[in-house]
C-alpha cells in the first residue's frame, strides 16, 4: 500500500502534475466561484490604483515643477492619501474575501482527508505512525492552497526588480531616500496594536488546534475502539464542530494581519507626500532638477507592486505538487475490508462461533497462522493461549474484520461474516483489550461511548456490575470527572473497569477479551475477572489468556504455537496430557509460589 512518495527532488511541473492543479480547483474552488470572482474584482480595482497615482506625477511636473505653482501642491499631496486610503480599503476587503475562499477550502479537504482515515483499514495505521497523517492535515492541506489560490498572482523575478529600484532611490537622491525611509517606521505604532489582539487570538487558536490535534490523536490511536462501537459518523461530527471553530478564529486572525498591510501602505502614503513636499522645495531652491525627482517618484511607485510578489511563484508550484501527491495518495487509497454488494445485515439469535481453516500473513511471505479451526458453541467461553507471537491475537482480530483471514472462513450463527455488513457486524461484538483506550471526555461519557442514547441510570448500572462505581462516586466530579489521556490519572485497574462497563453497556452477545488482565497487578486482577466473570455470562466468549489461572473454568482452551494449534481441551485434560499447557501452567505456578 504505497502512501507517501520520497523523492531527492521536488516534482517538476508536468502535465501530469498540472492534472492535479486542476482536480483540486474542479474539487475544492470551482463551486465556490462566488467569492473567486469577487476577490477578482477587488483586486483589480485596488491594482487600479497604481495606474492612478502614478498619473498624479503630470500635473506635479507641470503645474508645481514647471509653473512653480505651489497651491497645487498641497491639493495633489491630499488626492494621494486619498488615493492611498481607498487602496488600502480595497486590498483589505480582497485578502478578506480570498481568506474566506482559503478557510473554506483547508476545512474541506480536512473533512474528505479525515472522512477517508476513519474507515482505513488497520493495516493502514499500523504502517503510518499517527504524526505522518495529522501533518498531512496541516501542513501539506495549506501548502496546497497556497499554491493553488496565490500562487498565480506571483512572480519571481520582482525580488530583483525590487532591489534594483531601492538602488536607484538611493543613487536619484539619498536625501529623499532617507525621509521615505524615516516615515516608513511610524506606521510600527498601529500595527503593535493589532498584533496585541493578534496574540490573544493566536492563543485560542493555538488552544482549539491543540484540541483539534489531540481529537486526531485519540481517534486513530483508538480506531479498533471507533470501528467496534461504530461511532465513524459521530466522531466526523465531533472533528466537524473542532473544524468550524479553527475557521472562525483563523479568520479572525486573517483579518487582523489583512489590516496591517494597508495600514503600513498608508503611512507609506504619507512617506510619499512627504517626498513630494521636499522635493518640490528643492526643486523651487534649485537643488534638484526635475528630472531625478520624477525618478524617484517612479521608482518608489514602480517597486511597490513586486514587493507585494517577492514570495515567488514557481517554489510555490513545486512545493504544491509536492503535498498534492501526498494528499491525493491518501484520497485515492480505498480500504480493503469492506462490505460486499448486498450484503446482508447479521442476525444473531444464538452466539455460536466457528472459525474453519483460516490462514494469514501480515507480509506475504511469513505465515502467522495455518488452518486454524476453533469452534465456540453459543454462551460457551473459549480460550486461546500460547506464547506471545503464536497468533492469538490475530485470530481474535478477525471476529470484528480488523483483518480478513487469506484462507477459510468465519461463521457467526451460520453466516459468514465476510459477507453481512461491517456495522451489524461489529454492533454484535464487544472488544476488550490489555490496552485500555480512553477518550479525553468525562468517565460517564467515556461508558457510555458506542451507546449514545444510554441513559444515566443505564451508565450507572454497567459501572456497578463492571465493579467501577465505588471508585467512580470517591472522586471529586464522580461520573462527570475529565479524564486526560488514555485515562490520564486512572490506576490501570480503574482504567480496565471502565473500559469493561463501556462493554457491559453496548451489551453485545459476542465478547472478545485479548489479554484483560494482563497488565494488572493481582488485587487488581481480582476486581477486573470478577467483572468480566459478570459480563461474560450468557455470552459467547472468546477470551485470550496471560495468566492461565483466569481461565481454568473455561468450557474449551485452544493451545496455539507458531500459527497453529497443537492441542485444546478443558483445564483438566490439558493438564492430564503433560504438553504445552501443562508446562506454561506449572511455570506460573511455579512463580506464584
Amino acid at each position: 500500500m504505497a502512501f507517501f512518495k520520497k523523492s531527492k527532488d521536488l516534482p517538476q511541473l508536468t502535465k501530469e502534475n498540472m492534472l492535479m492543479y486542476k482536480r483540486v480547483w474542479n474539487t475544492y474552488i470551482a463551486d465556490k466561484w462566488r467569492w473567486l470572482i469577487l476577490a477578482v474584482v477587488l483586486m483589480l480595482i485596488a491594482a487600479s490604483f497604481d495606474a492612478l497615482l502614478v498619473r498624479q506625477l503630470k500635473p506635479i511636473f507641470d503645474e508645481v515643477f514647471i509653473d512653480k505653482n505651489r497651491d497645487v501642491l498641497g491639493v495633489i499631496g491630499l488626492t494621494i492619501l486619498g488615493l492611498y486610503f481607498l487602496k488600502g480599503v480595497f486590498t483589505y476587503s480582497q485578502v478578506v474575501v480570498m481568506t474566506k475562499l482559503s478557510v473554506q477550502v483547508i476545512a474541506d479537504m480536512q473533512r474528505d482527508i479525515f472522512k477517508r482515515l476513519i474507515r482505513m483499514d488497520d493495516a493502514f495505521f499500523h504502517e503510518h505512525s499517527t504524526g505522518e497523517i495529522i501533518t498531512r492535515f496541516t501542513s501539506d492541506v495549506a501548502i496546497v492552497k497556497e499554491a493553488v489560490l496565490n500562487s498565480p498572482t506571483t512572480f519571481v523575478k520582482d525580488s530583483a526588480s525590487v532591489v534594483f529600484l531601492v538602488i536607484l532611490m538611493f543613487f536619484q537622491s539619498l536625501e529623499m531616500a532617507c525621509v521615505v525611509f524615516f516615515v516608513f517606521p511610524l506606521g510600527v505604532y498601529p500595527v503593535v496594536l493589532c498584533g496585541r489582539k493578534m496574540r490573544k487570538k493566536t492563543k485560542r487558536n493555538q488552544e482549539a488546534t491543540e484540541g483539534f490535534f489531540n481529537q486526531l490523536t485519540q481517534d486513530f490511536k483508538g480506531i479498533r475502539i471507533v470501528k467496534s462501537y461504530c461511532t465513524e459518523n459521530s466522531e466526523f461530527d465531533a472533528l466537524d464542530r473542532t473544524i468550524v471553530k479553527m475557521n472562525k478564529l483563523s479568520f479572525a486572525m486573517a483579518c487582523l494581519h489583512a489590516l496591517q498591510s494597508p495600514l503600513m501602505e498608508f503611512f507609506g502614503g504619507i512617506a510619499m507626500a512627504t517626498t513630494l513636499g521636499y522635493g518640490g522645495y528643492q526643486i523651487m531652491q534649485g537643488n534638484m532638477s526635475p528630472g531625478n525627482f520624477m525618478v524617484f517618484l517612479l521608482a518608489i511607485v514602480a517597486a511597490y507592486k513586486p514587493m507585494k510578489n517577492v514570495a515567488g511563484l514557481h517554489m510555490r508550484m513545486q512545493m504544491g505538487v509536492a503535498s498534492m501527491q501526498r494528499l491525493f495518495s491518501m484520497l485515492d487509497i480505498k480500504p480493503e475490508i469492506v462490505d460486499v454488494p448486498d450484503a446482508k445485515e447479521l442476525v444473531v439469535p444464538e452466539g455460536k462461533i466457528e472459525i474453519e481453516n483460516v490462514s494469514f500473513s501480515y507480509d506475504g511471505e511469513h505465515p502467522v497462522l495455518t488452518d486454524v479451526s476453533v469452534t465456540a458453541e453459543a454462551g460457551q467461553t473459549i480460550a486461546l493461549v500460547g506464547h506471545s507471537g503464536s497468533g492469538k491475537s490475530t485470530l481474535i482480530s478477525f471476529l470484528p474484520r480488523f483483518y480478513d483471514p487469506q484462507k477459510g472462513r468465519i461463521l457467526i450463527d451460520g453466516q459468514d461474516i465476510s459477507q453481512v455488513t461491517l456495522e451489524s457486524l461489529r454492533r454484535h461484538t464487544a472488544y476488550v483489550s490489555q490496552e485500555v483506550v480512553l477518550f479525553n471526555d468525562t468517565i460517564r461519557n467515556n461508558i457510555r461511548y458506542g451507546s449514545p442514547d444510554a441513559t444515566d441510570g443505564q451508565v450507572i448500572e454497567a459501572a456497578k456490575a463492571a465493579a467501577a462505581d465505588g471508585f467512580i462516586r470517591q472522586m471529586e466530579n464522580g461520573y462527570d470527572t475529565m479524564l486526560g489521556e488514555q485515562g490520564g490519572g486512572l490506576s490501570g485497574g480503574q482504567r480496565q473497569m471502565i473500559s469493561i462497563a463501556r462493554a457491559m453497556l453496548k451489551n453485545a452477545p459476542i465478547l472478545l477479551l485479548d489479554e484483560a488482565t494482563s497488565a494488572l497487578d493481582s488485587k487488581s486482577e481480582k476486581i477486573v475477572q470478577d467483572s468480566l466473570e459478570v459480563l461474560m455470562k450468557g455470552r459467547t466468549s472468546i477470551v485470550i489468556a496471560h495468566r492461565l489461572s483466569t481461565i481454568v473454568n473455561a468450557d474449551r482452551i485452544y493451545v496455539f504455537n507458531e500459527g497453529k494449534i497443537v492441542d485444546s481441551g478443558t483445564h483438566e485434560e490439558l493438564l492430564s496430557r503433560d504438553g504445552i499447557y501443562a508446562q506454561l501452567y506449572k511455570i506460573q505456578f511455579m512463580k506464584q509460589g
